[in-house]
């Protein structure tokens, strides 16, 4: 079979994604600008509860039996089989894929299927990658990058969210010197979402009081899932430091966010319950309404020591106009300029985390400055628009060079 098919550009591509929820959170958007440029689109993911609403916004929904943490091998080759199955059907002009899983088995099922060309895109190495002592750490590591060596080898273009995780794979092996694009802004956000300047309009006054909030507190805001590695333990560690050892009740954190069952890091039933007793934090549970949260929140925070590509939830604050703090990791380091639009401390740090919230909690001015320069980069650099015209540029030269 041919690489390239008798067309000018591509028309057609499958984003491959090891989720359904997380499809349905970071792509919609994805799939709204790549039909406006003529694509037809392929959402190949597990069955979920966002199925439905992954058609509803325009693409074809395809079924990817996969595990995302399974380690039978027996299992994981059927998952590469079956995706290439899938391939010969919808036969794509372009396979995408994200997340770890997909990024090692879709560039294989893409050759064996004949698929013109394939992109990687890295968005976050894990904490497979963050250095840990012992041998577990480093053995997985080892097998990581010999997955990523060869499956990067495989794809067209690996495209990246961050610098550091480029080099890190180049540096040991998993990527050759001459393949890797960094397209900056994460997945994208779209800007006209969210609503900077309306923390003090009636609804987010009655949003607060709905929480408990008082109407002049200081709220720093956590969301995500809830995963030990994305720092919670030190979100809530501050809380209680401000609360307990400082006696200040004007400064409140605010946690939104569920257990990821599916994921061996995901917070404990049991720690969770503890959390909600002790009433140091307020615990929201999992919430539709995340722009409303940031609108009525003064600060993010995301206190992760988890390799992320670039956090979302870093982008949607930048984009209501709110001064961010986070740990100084690849990927949070690329939304957050400390001492411009927000402050960068160290990762498993709740002291310094609490200091960061104090700060802000205590300095109005710098609040404002930094959430005036956090909205002016959503505007110009963390765009899905923008993020997504990089992309289509790279499919239409990668075609060009099948």
């Amino acid at each position: 079979m041919p690489k390239r098919r008798n067309k000018e550009k591509p028309t057609s591509i499958a984003l491959v994604v090891n989720q359904n929820e997380i499809f349905y959170r970071l792509r919609m958007p994805w799939i709204s600008l790549l039909r406006e440029n003529g694509y037809e689109v392929f959402a190949v993911v597990a069955s979920g509860a966002w199925n439905d609403p992954i058609e509803a916004g325009g693409a074809k929904y395809v079924e990817w039996k996969l595990s995302r943490s399974g380690r039978n091998p027996f299992a994981e080759v059927g998952s590469v089989v079956g995706l290439s199955r899938i391939f010969r059907r919808i036969k794509p002009d372009i396979v995408q894929n994200f997340h770890t899983k997909p990024n090692i088995y879709a560039p294989l099922a893409a050759k064996l299927a004949g698929v013109p060309i394939t992109v990687s895109t890295v968005t976050g190495l894990g904490y497979t990658f963050v250095d840990r002592p012992g041998p577990g750490g480093k053995i997985a590591r080892w097998l990581n990058l010999g997955m990523y060596r060869f499956s990067n080898r495989l794809a067209d273009e690996v495209a990246f969210q961050n610098p550091d995780d480029m080099e890190l794979l180049k540096a040991r092996g998993g990527l050759a010197q001459n393949k890797g694009r960094l397209i900056p802004g994460g997945s994208g956000v779209d800007v006209t979402e969210y609503h900077p300047g309306t923390r003090k309009s009636a609804e987010s006054m009655q949003l607060r009081r709905s929480l408990g909030i008082p109407e002049s507190a200081f709220v720093a805001l956590f969301v995500g899932r809830l995963q030990l590695d994305k720092g919670l333990v030190e979100f809530v560690e501050a809380a209680q430091i401000i609360r307990r050892k400082q006696k200040r009740r004007d400064i409140v954190f605010v946690m939104v966010g569920a257990p990821d069952p599916g994921n061996k890091r995901s917070l404990p039933d049991s720690t969770l319950a503890q959390w909600k007793a002790e009433g140091d934090v307020v615990i929201t549970g999992r919430r539709e309404d995340v722009p409303e949260l940031m609108a009525m929140a003064n600060t993010i925070t995301t206190p992760t020591f988890y390799r992320e590509g670039l956090p979302r939830t870093l982008l949607e604050a930048a984009a209501t106009g709110l001064p961010l703090i986070g740990t100084d990791m690849p990927g949070v380091r690329e939304a957050i300029t400390d001492g411009v639009n927000g402050i960068l401390i160290p990762a498993r740090d709740s002291a310094a985390l609490a200091r960061a919230v104090e700060e802000l909690a205590d300095d109005p001015g710098m609040c404002e400055r930094y959430g005036d320069a956090s909205l002016e980069r959503a505007k110009n650099e963390f765009d899905h628009r923008r993020v997504v015209g990089e992309y289509l540029k790279m499919y239409e030269e990668l075609w060009k060079r099948a």
